[in-house]
């Protein structure tokens, strides 16, 4: 991306985030990335092609966040989670964003897209750090569970709050791990 999309897609990220998909117009849009019309439409063509834009943005820093972390153990393997809790304090709590954006727009099939990708990726982030701690085992299913547990703190914790939503995430996908011997 070049620096002016990029931070357009910041903007558009931050917008949606905090103010929906429906509720702001294109001029709204434009006045928060501080750009002309024009050059919003130049990058983003469309009110589809500029969520996709915030989604890729969103998904850029959700991977890079991610990053880092411990280098082995069940700690290793519980970082997203971790890191997922930092996020719903330091970033956004208002649910996930590229689900929110699929509700919205259920028959777009560029943000389907992109949902889809993220989500799968996100799921083969547990699989993979399951995959280094424990090499030789089949984990699938575990992989699975701790992303769902990853997908229902985002949910819950506007219910319940980031803190215990996490909490009971946390509780839960350690006694997962102990019960497939991983500790």
């Amino acid at each position: 991306m070049t620096n002016t999309k990029l931070r357009i897609a910041t903007e558009l990220d931050r917008t949606f985030a905090e103010a929906g998909f429906a509720d702001q117009g294109v001029e709204a849009l434009r006045a928060e990335a501080d750009v002309s019309l024009r050059t919003l439409y130049k990058h983003f063509p469309s009110r589809e092609a500029m969520i996709v834009g915030a989604l890729e943005h969103r998904d850029a820093a959700y991977f890079e966040w991610l990053a880092g972390g411990p280098k082995e153990g069940v700690e290793y393997i519980l970082h997203p989670l971790v890191r997922l809790c930092d996020w719903l304090a330091e970033v956004a709590n208002t649910g996930c964003l590229f689900l929110n954006a699929w509700a919205e727009y259920p028959e777009s099939k560029a943000i389907a897209a992109i949902v889809t990708d993220h989500k799968a990726r996100l799921a083969d982030e547990f699989r993979q750090r399951l995959a280094r701690v424990v090499p030789d085992r089949d984990t699938a299913d575990l992989a699975e569970t701790l992303f769902l547990l990853h997908e229902g703190v985002t949910q819950a914790a506007r219910l319940q709050g980031r803190e215990r939503a996490t909490e009971a995430a946390m509780r839960a996908a350690r006694a997962a791990l102990a019960a497939e011997g991983i500790t």
